[in-house]
C-alpha cells in the first residue's frame, strides 16, 4: 500500500493514515458512511412529491417538470458509469469530499434559479456527483473482516433505502408549509453536514491502485473497458447481477401499480394514504443487519441466502397478487416480503462479488449496479404495459412470478463452489473454499483487519 509520505495540512491528524496504525472501522465510522449515502441519494427524490408545485411556480405544465426526476436519475446513472470508477485509482477521502463538494456547488443553483431550463441543467449536473453510496459500499466491504462483512454492508445499504422514504416526507411537509425552495435549502444543509462530518471523521485511506492523474487520463478509456470485461471474467458476476435484476424488476413493477391498484375500486385511496404504503415497505428493508445475523451469516454461502431472499420475495408476489383485487391485507403483505427480499437479496450478491476483483472493488460494483438500474427501468416499463394493455394488477403480478421463476433457473444453474459458467463442483456444501482472494493479505489493498467495534 502506497502512503503518500508528507500528509496534507488540510487533513485533520487523527485522520491521517498510519501504515502500521490503521484506524479501524468503527460503528461511528460505519454509521456515518450510511448517513453519507442517504442524504445524498436523498437528493434524488426530493422532486417527485412537489412536481406540481415546480410546475406552478416555473409556470409550465406537469410533462415540462416531469423530466426532473428522470435528469436527476440519469446524472445519477452517468456518473455510475463514468465518474465513480475512478475511485479505485484515486484516496477515496479526497474523491469522496470532492465529489459532495462539486454537487452541493450545483445544488445551489437549484436553490436560487428561477429559469426551469437552468433547473433541467443543474439536477442533472448536481446528481453527477452526488453517487456517495456507490463508494460507501464498496468502501466497507473491503474495510471488513469476512465474519462481520455482510453485517456492515447491511447497515450502509439502510442509508439510501431509508433516503427515498425520508426525501418525501421531509419534501412533502416543508413544500406543504413553506416555499418549495426551503426543500432545496434544507437538502444542502444536510449534505452540509454531512460534508463536514466526512471532513472530520473519515480517515484518508490510500488508494487502491495508486496512479498519476495524468496517467489516469491518459488510460481513462482503458479503464472503462475494464468494467464491461468484467463481465465475461467473473461467472459470479454475472450470476449475481441477473439476481437482482430480476429482485429490482419485480419491485419496480409492484411499486409502479401498487398506485394504480389503490386509486381504483375497491379501494379508490388518496394519494396520502398510498404514500404510506412506503412506510411498509422501509420497515422491513432496514432490518438488513438482522438478516445478515440470522439468515445470510448462518447459510456461509452468498447463493444460498440469495435463493432464500427470492422465496420470500416470491410468496409475497403470490399472496399480494391474488389477494390484492380484494383485501388490502394482500398488498401490504407483498410489500413487506418483496422489499424484505430485495434486501436479503441484495446484501447476499455483494457479499458474492466482494472476492472478484480486490483492486477494482468500484468498477465490480459499477459493472453490478448498471444491471440493477436495468431492472429498475424495465420492470417499471413492463409492469406499466401490462397492467394497462394485458389485464391489469393480475398480469402485472403474473410477469412478476415468472421473473422470479427465471430467477431460480439462474440460482441453479451454477453452485456456489463452481469456477466455470454452468455446474455444480464443490457441492452444497455451505463452507467457504480453503483459499478464496478476499482472505490473501496482499490482493486486499488497505483492508483493516479489525472487526466493527463500538467506537
Amino acid at each position: 500500500m502506497e502512503v503518500p509520505k508528507t500528509p496534507h495540512s488540510w487533513i485533520p491528524s487523527w485522520c491521517r493514515w498510519e501504515t502500521d496504525n490503521p484506524p479501524p472501522l468503527t460503528m461511528r465510522l460505519n454509521i456515518l458512511y450510511a448517513c453519507a449515502a442517504g442524504f445524498t441519494s436523498a437528493n434524488l427524490y426530493y422532486s417527485y412529491p412537489i412536481l406540481h408545485i415546480l410546475a406552478k411556480d416555473f409556470n409550465t405544465t406537469q410533462t415540462g417538470v416531469a423530466s426532473i426526476p428522470a435528469l436527476a436519475q440519469a446524472g445519477d446513472a452517468t456518473g455510475l458509469l463514468l465518474i465513480l470508477p475512478l475511485a479505485d485509482f484515486l484516496p477515496r477521502r479526497t474523491f469522496t469530499i470532492t465529489l459532495l463538494s462539486l454537487s452541493m456547488a450545483f445544488w445551489i443553483g437549484l436553490c436560487v434559479t428561477t429559469d426551469l431550463t437552468v433547473f433541467l441543467v443543474l439536477t442533472y449536473l448536481s446528481a453527477l456527483f452526488t453517487g456517495i453510496t456507490q463508494i460507501m459500499l464498496p468502501l466497507v466491504a473491503e474495510l471488513s473482516r469476512a465474519e462481520k462483512r455482510a453485517f456492515n454492508i447491511s447497515i450502509v445499504a439502510a442509508g439510501p433505502t431509508l433516503s427515498i422514504l425520508l426525501a418525501r416526507i421531509l419534501s412533502g411537509i416543508v413544500a406543504n408549509y413553506t416555499s418549495w425552495r426551503n426543500v432545496y435549502w434544507l437538502a444542502l444543509g444536510l449534505q452540509g453536514g454531512v460534508l463536514l462530518a466526512l471532513w472530520l471523521f473519515m480517515p484518508d485511506y490510500p488508494a487502491i491502485n495508486p496512479t498519476p492523474a495524468l496517467k489516469i487520463v491518459k488510460t481513462y478509456p482503458k479503464i472503462l473497458w475494464t468494467i464491461v470485461t468484467m463481465y465475461w471474467k467473473h461467472a459470479v458476476l454475472v450470476q449475481a447481477a441477473l439476481l437482482s435484476y430480476c429482485t429490482f424488476f419485480c419491485v419496480s413493477s409492484f411499486w409502479t401499480t401498487l398506485t394504480f391498484l389503490l386509486s381504483e375500486a375497491p379501494y379508490r385511496y388518496s394519494t396520502t394514504i398510498i404514500g404510506i404504503f412506503g412506510l411498509v415497505g422501509a420497515a422491513t428493508m432496514v432490518l438488513g443487519p438482522l438478516y445478515s445475523t440470522f439468515i445470510i451469516k448462518p447459510l456461509g454461502q452468498p447463493l444460498f441466502s440469495a435463493i432464500v431472499g427470492k422465496c420470500v420475495s416470491l410468496i409475497g408476489i403470490v399472496v399480494g397478487t391474488f389477494a390484492g383485487r380484494y383485501n388490502v391485507a394482500g398488498p401490504i403483505i407483498q410489500a413487506l416480503l418483496l422489499d424484505a427480499g430485495l434486501m436479503i437479496v441484495q446484501i447476499s450478491n455483494r457479499m458474492a462479488i466482494h472476492p472478484c476483483e480486490p483492486k477494482g472493488g468500484n468498477r465490480i460494483n459499477t459493472a453490478f449496479v448498471s444491471v440493477l438500474y436495468l431492472g429498475q427501468l424495465s420492470g417499471t416499463k413492463a409492469g406499466n404495459l401490462m397492467y394497462e394493455q394485458h389485464g391489469g394488477w393480475l398480469a402485472s403480478g403474473g410477469l412478476s412470478i415468472a421473473v422470479i421463476a427465471f430467477s431460480y433457473v439462474v440460482a441453479l444453474l451454477r453452485g456456489p463452489h463452481e469456477t466455470g459458467w454452468i455446474g455444480w463442483s464443490g457441492g452444497w456444501r455451505l463452507k467457504p473454499d480453503v483459499k478464496r482472494p478476499e482472505e490473501d493479505p496482499e490482493a486486499v489493498n488497505g483492508r483493516l483487519a479489525e472487526e466493527v467495534k463500538d467506537g
